[in-house]
């Protein structure tokens, strides 16, 4: 429909907070337009937007939201506030934010090359390379973070409730990445010469894949050094090598059955069964913030990795074995049921990598102690596993912990 416009939309003076679309037209295969039956205004509200309006600021970045981040940046490293490096301290700002919120959210994403992780992984990354343009020293995107956590704690519980891993994965991500970033600049420089003489225009892909691959830059880095340098990244040259890195890591992995299983045989099975008992027991004695984080399942040992701030005390390791245990004693039947995401969740089941669920899913009920969404094998009945005896409790990660156990007839209490 028709969107009146009553300014100059390149008048910088023009700030844009709300917009309205007023939907009256239905457009037909041929080109025409007919009238909707039900017609309708869709709106939008830049809240941050409007904030800056009512403090009378000229941005959402002076706003109390975000100030407290820039000044404190702006004391770690006493750089001029041109318009570059004002757009730099807001990149760090927005940045670090976001990651403050992943990092602290109760699933427990840490930065990774994959999924979730990697796209923490870019922000924190993108933050401390702007960070140590700007002269401020290593160790300050966590004094950032602790500035946000101060501000948004009281609406956002788990912000203070996960802060000390929120802490320590800022520490050592920056730390892993402060030192390759360095070489790797150092890396490019050293080749900008040769590519700017081809008179390409253009980064090659192997070039991009090395400094991905070496030292650790992510591709939208790796273009916006080039942007910096009037050069453009060669994408479908830099696909082609990562999608050949990524099938020999396939192939070297290809033992391993999806899921973390090494293969369907009977104790691999009654382990699998096993992991969904010490899930629930998790749960049950830790707190319902206990979710998966990764599974390993060989014919000797099951590994469990879960979210857990803390490493657990002896007793709280002897509940959790106790409880499995019991539960085995009981001969709990095992079967499954397929419903949509919906009814699973409906129905109380645990849920993991929700986005990889297809429209439907297998439901595993272990009696009516444990209902989780789950691809299978599993044993028929939880008598079949003998005993439970958990042999190991770690860290893997801050906010994440790894048991190993197994489990057999001679186990059985």
């Amino acid at each position: 429909g028709p969107a009146p416009e009553k300014f100059d939309p390149e008048n910088p003076n023009w700030v844009e907070i709300w917009n309205d679309v007023f939907m009256q037209y239905n457009k037909l295969s041929d080109g025409r337009y007919e009238p909707l039956k039900q017609k309708n205004v869709d709106t939008g509200m830049g809240l941050e937007r409007t904030v800056a309006i009512l403090q009378r600021k000229k941005s959402c970045f002076e706003t109390e939201l975000f100030i407290d981040a820039i000044n404190r940046l702006r004391e770690l490293a006493k750089y001029e506030l041109t318009s570059e490096n004002l757009r730099k301290e807001k990149i760090i700002a927005d940045h670090l934010r976001a990651a403050t919120f992943i990092l602290g959210d109760d699933y427990g994403v840490a930065p990774s090359n994959v999924d979730q992780g990697y796209v923490v992984r870019r922000l924190i990354r993108r933050s401390v390379r702007h960070g140590i343009s700007l002269g401020v020293s290593s160790h300050f995107t966590h004094q950032i973070a602790e500035i946000y956590i101060k501000i948004y704690k009281n609406v956002y519980n788990e912000l203070d409730r996960n802060k000390d891993r929120i802490i320590s994965e800022l520490i050592k991500e920056e730390e892993k990445f402060a030192k390759a970033l360095i070489r790797g600049e150092r890396k490019f420089h050293s080749l900008l010469p040769k590519i700017i003489e081809s008179k390409t225009s253009m980064i090659p892909g192997d070039i991009a894949f090395d400094m991905y691959e070496t030292y650790g830059f992510p591709i939208e880095l790796i273009e916006e050094l080039g942007h910096e340098n009037e050069l453009n990244v060669d994408r479908p040259a830099f696909d082609e090598a990562y999608k050949k890195h990524q099938e020999m890591s396939r192939a070297g992995a290809a033992q391993k059955f999806s899921g973390g299983l090494a293969d369907h045989s009977e104790e691999v099975r009654k382990l699998h069964t096993a992991t969904h008992l010490l899930h629930a027991a998790l749960r049950q004695v830790l707190g319902n913030h206990v979710y998966q984080k990764g599974s390993n399942i060989t014919a000797e040992r099951l590994r469990f990795d879960f979210s857990h701030p803390q490493k657990m005390t002896p007793e709280e390791i002897a509940e959790v074995e106790k409880i499995v245990n019991e539960k085995i004693r009981e001969k709990l039947p095992v079967h499954y049921e397929e419903m949509t995401v919906k009814e699973a969740k409906a129905r109380g089941a645990i849920g993991l990598f929700e986005s990889k669920y297809g429209d439907k899913v297998k439901v595993y009920f272990i009696g009516d102690y444990s209902k989780e969404i789950c691809g299978g094998p599993h044993a028929e009945n939880t008598g079949d596993l003998g005993g439970f005896k958990i042999i190991k409790e770690e860290s893997v990660a801050a906010g994440i912990r790894r048991i190993k156990a197994i489990i057999g007839s001679d186990l059985a209490p």
